[in-house]
């Protein structure tokens, strides 16, 4: 098989660690937008892991001050995702 054209090692763990968690909850059927809404929360903690790992070790104010932005913006999208789709209190 050609290169490029497989999996790679980033899909195989992927796809390992949605079995695991099929795996933990079997009694709970998980819907669509459940896994979508998982998958969301997923990305927006690594996001937010990679930017505290950036805040360490920058020291320039206005780089900081983009991450701080950043940082909040995703602590927000966190918790619109924790209230839920029916309860925006706006």
């Amino acid at each position: 098989m050609a290169r490029g054209w497989g999996r790679n090692e980033e899909d195989l763990g992927a796809e390992k660690e949605q079995a695991r968690e099929a795996r933990s909850s079997p009694d709970r059927a998980a819907s669509s937008s459940d896994l979508v809404a998982a998958g969301k929360r997923r990305s927006l903690e690594l996001s937010l892991a990679r930017i505290e790992e950036l805040l360490v070790k920058t020291s320039h104010p206005a780089r900081r001050a983009a991450l701080e932005l950043a940082k909040g913006q995703i602590h927000k999208q966190l918790e619109d995702l924790d209230q839920g789709p029916g309860s925006s209190g706006r």
